[in-house]
């Protein structure tokens, strides 16, 4: 959170017709916001760093911002089209990047536990000597998340603009990385549902729920790597604005390896549920077997005394218990020696 300070109170901050927010920060620890014009990138110095935000493409923001740092024609006219593919434009003095942020919905979890959707939200950076310009459509979370651990005024004058660029990207990436703990979180739930054979719907509804969060996750996030190979390559630097490129790269793999992670996680998920039902499948068929082998001598027995033979045994109704009692004594039998070997 920056400092107001009750300097150049005659000038505009914040218009909501353009929603243009500057923010000066100087190394000397008295950062402040300030007013967007001509003259504000002229005088930025060399301890300082100057931080455009619009939150609306309107064509007077997008103009205000093109006059005040001087940006060619087709910068100010990429600024205002809404492509979600992630891109790099290198000019001599200055670079553009286009990064697909993601919107949490409000409240990370429903009160069902549900995890709430998120949407993506393309932004653009411009960065320049001791200047950056990002342009986005509404509220961005990770700015705001960047801004709230911000408290008074900040050292964030003696970075350079690369440098800054690196934080803001850190701050767009972290957004991802919260979204792929709580499908994390969600994961670990599954697999205590996945024992539970009485909530079979429930976790193959949830499997596809969050299958389909985390496939929205990496198409928005893997583009990306294509937008950042060229910061990597040794001849990208530009006078004045520095150079942290590698590190942004780097973080932009172990996100996307997070999110690769999650994936594998919720096949690994789905793998125990499957096994579950394979096991639960088993019971039932040694279950099965085991009554059937019980019952199968005395329905053999049953069977060969139902023959229509005369024979004296029949003559002698005593003899039916006996009949009733060889049935139950290889029943017990049967059973008997399935405890024996272990089968139940």
């Amino acid at each position: 959170m920056v400092c107001r300070l009750q300097v150049d109170r005659s000038v505009s901050k914040r218009s909501e017709a353009s929603a243009v927010r500057a923010i000066l920060f100087d190394d000397d620890g008295f950062d402040r916001e300030a007013a967007l014009d001509r003259k504000l990138v002229e005088r930025i110095g060399e301890r300082q760093l100057v931080w455009i935000d619009i939150d609306a493409r309107a064509d007077a923001a997008i103009e205000a911002i093109r006059e005040a740092a001087e940006l060619p024609d087709d910068v100010a006219e990429f600024l205002t089209t809404d492509d979600r593919t992630p891109r790099l434009l290198r000019y001599p003095d200055h670079v553009v990047i286009r990064l697909i942020a993601m919107q949490p919905a409000d409240g990370s979890e429903s009160s069902s536990g549900e995890l709430a959707k998120a949407t993506s939200a393309p932004i653009d950076i411009i960065v320049a000597k001791n200047l950056v310009v990002t342009v986005h459509e509404g509220s961005i979370k990770a700015f705001d998340d960047f801004q709230s651990h911000v408290r008074g005024d900040s050292r964030l004058g003696a970075l350079d603009a690369a440098d800054f660029l690196t934080i803001l990207v850190e701050s767009v990436l972290g957004v991802y990385l919260q979204l792929v703990d709580q499908i994390e979180r969600r994961v670990d739930a599954l697999d205590e549902m996945a024992l539970r054979s009485n909530q079979a719907s429930a976790f193959l509804a949830e499997v596809v729920a969050l299958r389909r969060r985390v496939a929205a996750l990496r198409r928005a996030l893997a583009p990306h790597a294509w937008a950042f190979a060229p910061l990597a390559r040794p001849d990208f630097e530009l006078e004045g604005i520095g150079k942290p490129w590698p590190g942004v790269v780097d973080r932009l793999d172990r996100t996307i390896r997070s999110v690769e992670n999650a994936r594998e996680l919720l096949i690994g998920a789905y793998d125990v549920y499957m096994a579950t039902s394979a096991q639960r499948t088993n019971d039932v068929m040694k279950a099965l077997t085991i009554v059937s082998a019980v019952l199968l001598p005395a329905v053999v027995i049953g069977g060969v005394m139902g023959m229509n033979f005369k024979i004296p045994f029949f003559d002698n109704p005593a003899n039916f218990w006996v009949a009733v009692g060889t049935m139950l004594t290889l029943a017990v039998g049967v059973l008997g020696v399935s405890r024996w070997r272990g089968w139940i």
